[in-house]
């Protein structure tokens, strides 16, 4: 609900549910301290060693840092993990690693399951698929509808076996009376999977299949599920959220000016337009067009100890001061968030609004604290947002067990029959590529092209491209977004010249040499992509494997080598890792694999640069004309 304020009380603020920005508390993982008594299926060790992409059993050296199962055939070694302190509210991260055609779960308060699948693969997810809500279990309801109001994931976001892979929940209690009684049912705010978000706002009617209690209550502990298959655990942080805990202001006052400022304190020696008592911390109870500067003071009521966080949303620029230091720095639009260390108890503060345009001004500041989740201290000016961030169900949430549609309005580009490539700006930190174009293919792996270095950009599965920005309004943006979960490269050139080949850095930018030659088409569509460098022609052909779960890049290079030393980058990252069985290289700390053909005329050296490693293939005369051919798996 959008809870109205008054200036004359102490008020409670809407709870703005977005996701925390403080960081969360780590769960140490040097003991297992934070647990309940374990049994023998679980243990400690320093790192992964084996091969969990092929092998079925979790193996590590002595140490600390992860944590893995491997359950047994009997019940002293194949207990579920359970911490030591129970969470109502809550923010989840963690790290997992599963074994092929491993099982697992996180089950939130050990009653409401996001499952924890190697799905990998998988083309149309079910609640049983990696990142699912589960389903609930019933037998009275009759054989074969046993189960009930699962929640499948958006997308397919699961990585590969004995690849690490991320998620982060945001879970809301289920709340109840002074009685006892129910009131709400518990909920996902948010789900996100491998960087891609595949819940929002997902309500629970009731505890998942095989939970640990079959009740609701207001707290529980976090529970993982240790009978099912091999899983490795690293990097477990939490935030806990108390929703009783709230920040309040009084003593509020105002004053406006009226006029255009360009910068925040420029009226300070000026005569205010109007001053007094708002009847609410919002500039529509004061201001709702024109050019003008607005000067609210009065005070927070923090109620514990900590660090508080404080942003402010905004067309215009604003200013935050708490105890008379700057917490929310302006910027010549908008406003940099910042953090203050505050005691329990009052302090003062003062928020300046410079709106400069003729368009519509906005206002929202939003504060959290030690176990105190997202609030907007500002309250009136925009309901929708509010309730849309909120993830509180209101009239916008669906029935249970299902997710309230995206506010987000998408244009979606899906091959169906043959491969499509879509030209357009592909988003890349730190900026977008100007010449480059999505390919997508029916068999649902599709990969972003950069022809000004003829560098892979990204490589995703799902769904194709949501070309929205390119056609919304005038299409400024222009941007080709990746609609799927998505793996990102490094972006650098695929070819580079190196003056010093032993130590010499690998080029950001094109060499003056390089061409784009544009591309042709196979008859499906598949494009080849041409360029030339120096007196090097180059064929590169990107396609899905034929088992549909990788890209598959064969690049022929024929010609005449120049002067400098030249190479083809195959991967960059701080660590490259050759597989165990010599097929390939471990991208990163477990991020992707790249397969290499056995026989390959050309070899591979892991060359060791500025702190980081560069997987790269020298070209020689001897072998320039054999094409190089690889796989990426993820």
């Amino acid at each position: 609900m959008h809870l109205r304020v008054v200036a004359s009380l102490s008020v409670l603020f809407a709870v703005a549910r977005a996701q925390s920005a403080l960081p969360p508390e780590p769960v140490p993982l040097a003991s297992l301290a934070a647990f309940k008594p374990v049994t023998s299926n679980w243990k400690l060790v320093g790192s992964l060693s084996g091969d969990p992409r092929r092998e079925k059993s979790l193996t590590g050296p002595a140490g600390t840092g992860v944590l893995i199962c491997n359950p047994g055939k009997d019940a002293a070694s194949r207990g579920h993990l359970f911490t030591g302190w129970e969470h109502g509210d809550i923010e989840l991260d963690l790290e997992f690693l599963l074994t092929p055609g491993s099982n697992s779960g996180v089950y939130l308060q050990g009653r409401y399951e996001v499952q924890l699948f190697d799905s990998w693969g998988v083309r149309d997810p079910k609640p049983s698929d990696c990142g699912g809500i589960y389903q609930r279990w019933d037998p009275a309801r009759g054989q074969g509808k046993e189960g009930y109001e699962g929640t499948a994931p958006r997308a397919n976001a699961c990585r590969a076996p004995g690849l690490w892979q991320k998620l982060h929940v945001e879970f809301q209690a289920p709340r109840f009376d002074a009685g006892g009684k129910k009131t709400q049912n518990a909920r996902f705010t948010k789900v996100v999977l491998n960087g891609f978000v595949i819940h929002e706002n997902t309500e629970v009617t009731g505890p998942t299949r095989s939970a640990a209690f079959e009740d609701e209550k207001a707290l529980g502990p976090l529970m993982i599920q240790g009978d099912h298959g091999p899983v490795a655990l690293r990097r477990l942080a939490v935030k806990r959220l108390d929703p009783g805990q709230i920040i309040k202001t009084a003593n509020l006052h105002y004053q406006l000016y009226a006029g255009s400022y360009s910068t925040v304190g420029a009226y300070d020696r000026e005569n205010p337009k109007a001053q007094g008592v708002p009847e609410r911390l919002a500039h529509s109870a004061v201001e709702k067009s024109g050019k003008f500067a607005l000067v609210f003071t009065g005070s927070l009521q923090v109620p514990r100890a900590g660090d508080y966080r404080f942003a402010i949303e905004t067309a215009g620029i604003a200013r935050l001061t708490v105890d008379g230091r700057s917490v929310v720095t302006p910027l010549d639009r908008g406003s940099q968030p910042g953090v203050a260390t505050l005691t329990a108890g009052k302090h003062d503060f003062r928020l300046d609004l410079v709106h400069n345009a003729n368009g519509q001004p906005s206002l929202e500041l939003i504060a959290e604290g030690p176990g105190i989740a997202p609030q907007s201290l500002t309250a009136g000016d925009n309901p929708a947002l509010l309730v849309g961030r909120a993830g509180k169900g209101g009239k916008g949430a669906k029935a249970a067990g299902k997710s309230a549609p995206k506010t987000g309005k998408k244009l979606l580009v899906e091959p169906k029959d043959r491969v499509l490539l879509q030209r357009g700006f592909v988003p890349f930190e730190p900026r977008k590529r100007l010449y480059a174009a999505a390919v997508g293919s029916p068999a649902g792996v599709h990969f972003a092209y950069d022809f000004e270095t003829g560098a892979l950009l990204h490589a995703w599965r799902g769904s194709f491209v949501d070309t929205f920005a390119m056609w919304d309004g005038r299409g400024n943006d222009q941007t080709a977004k990746p609609a799927g979960p998505s793996l990102t490269f490094n972006g650098k050139p695929a070819i580079g010249l190196i003056e010093y080949a032993a130590n010499g850095d690998w080029p950001t930018q094109p060499d003056a040499l390089w061409s784009s030659q544009g591309y042709t088409l196979e008859t499906d569509g598949t494009p080849v992509f041409l360029s030339t460098l120096s007196e090097i022609s180059v064929r590169d052909r990107i396609a899905p494997t034929p088992d549909g779960r990788g890209l598959s890049r064969t690049m022929q290079l024929k010609g005449k080598l120049p002067s400098w030393s030249a190479w083809v980058l195959l991967a960059e990252a701080e660590v490259i890792t050759p597989q165990r069985d010599g097929s390939g290289w471990i991208i990163g700390d477990r991020e992707w694999y790249l397969d290499w053909p056995a026989g390959a005329a050309s070899q591979p050296i892991v060359r060791t640069v500025n702190g980081r490693q560069q997987l790269a293939v020298p070209l020689r005369a001897a072998t320039l004309e054999k094409p190089i051919t690889y796989s990426i798996l993820w």
